[in-house]
């Protein structure tokens, strides 16, 4: 198999350009723990991460068991990137599971760094848990930011306050309202291909729990394939886009939900049934995952496995139970996020989740600057922190060009809204819909934002390389 090498990814060389031409350098004594799938668009960014500073002896990282792709874990190693293996969970138990190996990924980590000069560390986590896992003794003796890019971390966030610093990559404008309509493409391809086996939705029944970024992309593919599409979320006031107003119906109850229909997708990034399983529902009804790890269908799974004759195929991963409260239950893919059915080295093109992998990128030289202006004593804030407007910008932009030289359509191809288009190309757009937004409860960290904008300015150094 032929791999798509790192320095084709137009995003990530385009900062990398921006480090040369600013000066800026990761640094041999700032070290990277994170929590990545083992995807191709990992080696990129590692590698591209590598260019700009940060030895790759000094990055430890750990996958997810749904998204590992051998030959990248490989090529990561022989890279020089220490990567903790992966532990295959018992059905339902992801957590538990994933949370010891991450015991795991801080004890190497901090048992290597212990024997190097290493001031500070960066932490760039999927799902929280590794963030809010950073062992007291690792969290005293380094200076550390951490860059979180789900939902789910955000959520876990609110329970367990990380001790320091952490950047937003998952609540960024680009992130939600660009990158969104992405991942709920390749999703409904996946499902389209690998679940229906080449079939339609045309004239099903399709719930959706959550209607957040992905939930509404997810919403607005399944009504363009003639779906009757349904929702159920708990907060009153989410956003309905006037696009999607009369083409989705909002339930009550998730009980509803399960009733009406043939096929639900979990998109909340939250454990929606905890506390209301076992309820009614649709005899033969689908369940299909998009948040990290099993919680999405997790409570159900503990409960069928109670039951007689639960069956879980081993090729394709699906839960098939004769015993829910209603009768058959399937459970796709374990429960795990099904962008990732595929198991191989991309779930995504990593041409175009470029625009994922440069704004990961982007938040960790917002993380390090951080630390720096922390060390010099002007800027001591924790909490969870924007990623700079403008660099957002600079990351969209480059994204667009690439797309548009490899001459991919994005409004074809990803259902944009035109008005969406337009309105990116306003700075005020990328302030309005990131968050944290500015105000009462939080004020931005103007030095860092200033100096990510220092940083971005050096894009006429870029525009003119080759």
């Amino acid at each position: 198999m032929s791999h798509p090498q790192a320095h084709q990814f137009e995003v990530t060389q385009a900062l990398s350009g921006c480090a040369r031409a600013s000066g800026f350098r990761f640094g041999e004594d700032t070290a990277l723990v994170a929590v990545q799938h083992m995807l191709w668009q990992t080696v990129d960014l590692f590698q591209t991460a590598s260019e700009m500073g940060l030895s790759l002896r000094n990055i430890f990282a750990l996958g997810k068991i749904y998204s590992n792709s051998l030959p990248v874990i490989e090529t990561l190693r022989e890279m020089g990137v220490t990567v903790i293996e992966s532990t295959m969970p018992e059905p339902g138990e992801f957590q538990s599971y994933f949370e010891r190996d991450i015991a795991r990924l801080w004890k190497v980590a901090g048992e290597s760094l212990g024997q190097r000069k290493i001031k500070r560390l960066l932490v760039l986590d999927d799902a929280g848990v590794c963030i809010t896992s950073v062992p007291s003794c690792i969290w005293r003796q380094y200076a550390v930011c951490g860059v979180e890019q789900t939902t789910r971390g955000m959520v876990l966030f609110e329970e367990k306050p990380p001790p320091f610093p952490v950047i937003s990559w998952a609540r960024a404008a680009v992130k939600l309202n660009i990158a969104g309509p992405i991942f709920s493409q390749y999703l409904i391809d996946k499902l389209n291909t690998e679940f229906l086996h080449g079939g339609s939705l045309q004239g099903k029944q399709l719930g959706i729990i959550g209607l957040g970024s992905i939930g509404r992309g997810v919403a607005k593919l399944a009504f363009r394939q003639g779906a009757e599409v349904l929702f159920y979320d708990p907060d009153l006031h989410v956003h309905v886009p006037p696009s999607l107003r009369h083409r989705v119906v909002r339930l009550d109850s998730i009980e509803d939900l399960m009733l009406r229909c043939d096929y639900v997708l979990g998109c909340s990034g939250r454990n929606p049934f905890r506390g209301k399983w076992p309820l009614n529902h649709r005899p033969g009804i689908k369940l299909l995952s998009v948040s990290s790890g099993d919680q999405e269908f997790g409570v159900i799974i503990e409960d069928l496995k109670q039951k007689p004759l639960f069956h879980v195929a081993s090729n394709t991963w699906d839960i098939v139970s004769g015993y829910g409260p209603s009768g058959p239950i399937h459970i796709a893919y374990l429960g795990y996020p099904y962008s990732f059915v595929s198991r191989g080295i991309e779930a995504v093109p990593t041409r175009i989740v470029q625009l994922d992998t440069g704004g990961l990128l982007a938040a960790l030289v917002q993380a390090r600057l951080f630390l720096e202006e922390s060390e010099s004593g002007r800027e001591q804030d924790k909490g969870i922190h924007r990623l700079s407007p403008k660099a957002q910008r600079f990351v969209y932009e480059r994204w667009l060009r690439a797309m548009k030289d490899r001459m991919i359509d994005i409004s074809d191809r990803f259902h944009y809204d035109p008005e969406l288009l337009r309105a990116v190309q306003r700075d005020q757009w990328f302030i309005e819909n990131t968050e944290p937004h500015p105000g009462e409860h939080y004020i931005p960290a103007r030095p860092i934002e200033e100096l990510m904008d220092e940083f971005i300015c050096q894009d006429c150094c870029v525009m003119t390389r080759g």
